[in-house]
């Protein structure tokens, strides 16, 4: 395995975009989602975010080539993005970028990192989960690139126990909030 991490750069924009896109059409089509009526939004959401927050994306490259990448658009606790291509998934890039992303998040003096994805993303929740995040909240937010309303959950993950917010609960389903 040649998996790599690296600062994105300026001539990544357009693999970025790509990358992002198509790892997002894959996501919402195992939910039932109709993509090709969001398509269009969703392209350019993900060129205009590539092309302007290039200096804060880490790439992950496989033998080379680009193949998913991570972001913390704001410097700050959040981590915004995380993008694998579909024939690269289940390889551990995805796990490996989050754990670069929250090795910065740490260095810049937080306990925690935070994250949302799509409600329906199991996938992605389960990931989460397994690489140590609970579910905090499920919320509902109009997402102004796709002109719709998004079904969230907000998930963090404590680096040290420092958090006293922290609440200990069993992990009795999808969210932590019901059965199985």
């Amino acid at each position: 395995m040649m998996l790599s991490l690296r600062p994105a750069r300026s001539a990544d924009i357009a693999r970025l975009s790509d990358i992002g896109l198509r790892a997002w059409e894959m996501a919402i089509a195992g939910w039932g989602e109709d993509g090709e009526s969001m398509r269009d939004n969703a392209s350019k959401a993900y060129a205009d975010f590539c092309g302007r927050q290039w200096p804060d994306i880490l790439v992950a490259e496989w033998e080379g080539e680009a193949v998913g990448w991570g972001a913390c658009e704001k410097a700050d606790d959040v981590i915004t993005d995380l993008w694998v291509l579909p024939p690269y998934q289940g390889r551990g890039i995805g796990t490996r970028l989050l754990g670069r992303l929250e090795q910065q998040v740490a260095g810049r003096n937080y306990h925690h990192a935070r994250l949302e994805t799509h409600a329906r993303n199991a996938g992605a929740i389960k990931l989460y989960k397994q690489l140590g995040y609970q579910v905090r909240a499920y919320v509902v937010a109009y997402s102004p690139p796709l002109d719709r309303d998004i079904d969230k959950v907000e998930m963090i993950k404590h680096f040290d126990g420092y958090d006293a917010a922290r609440i200990e609960a069993p992990d009795d389903g999808l969210y932590g909030l019901g059965g199985d």
